[in-house]
């Protein structure tokens, strides 16, 4: 399985691109949104999607890693194809794909190519409960350096957007966890007197 190529571009169509990777040439189908981010002889990383099907194999290209997360979510839904969901990039890349779903914007799929309104709806529909479990590991990985901090205000019962918000509120010069969680429970305390 190939999760990702790097190397320097030598092909450049109006849908894909060919990546040489120490000799190999892939072809790669992507989004028009990464192509306009792509030149010749640019050196670049592609996630991929290894798409198979009775008699073909094709490659689907990704400059983000989150956007091939999406476009898997896309083409689990009934009716949408690989073809279809690189359209979809190609109409926003996958931080604005996932707002359409949340925000249930019909119109944003309906002017994708072969995608309907009765398209259009079933890919919000089932991409829903998706999108919440897709934040959740954002949220996770989020963390990062700050998990310790993340986690015991998670488990004092702080909603994540309040803990999101509070760390990015957080001195640099504060490293200690310790010291992290207590600025940030100062803070939401002195927010909670304000508000009362």
């Amino acid at each position: 399985m190939i999760g990702s190529l790097r190397g320097k571009i030598i092909y450049k169509g109006l849908d894909r691109v060919e990546i040489d990777t120490g000799g190999i040439g892939w072809e790669v189908f992507v989004s028009r949104n990464d192509l306009s981010g792509i030149g010749l002889n640019d050196l670049v990383e592609l996630f991929i999607f290894h798409h198979t099907a009775e008699n073909t194999s094709s490659l689907f290209g990704f400059l983000i890693r989150k956007d091939k997360h999406v476009f898997e979510m896309l083409i689990s839904v009934s009716g949408v194809g690989p073809k279809t969901a690189i359209e979809i990039f190609s109409a926003g890349k996958g931080e604005r794909i996932l707002k359409a779903v949340a925000e249930a914007d019909v119109d944003f799929f309906q002017q994708v190519k072969g995608v309907g309104k009765k398209g259009a709806q079933r890919i919000i529909i089932d991409l829903k409960a998706k999108v919440g479990s897709a934040r959740d590991l954002d949220f996770e990985r989020e963390a990062g350096a700050n998990e310790v901090v993340y986690q015991a205000l998670s488990n004092l019962g702080f909603r994540k957007e309040e803990i999101r918000q509070a760390v990015n509120l957080l001195p640099e010069k504060i490293a200690n966890d310790d010291e992290k969680i207590k600025f940030i429970l100062k803070s939401i305390g002195k927010n909670e007197r304000q508000n009362s």
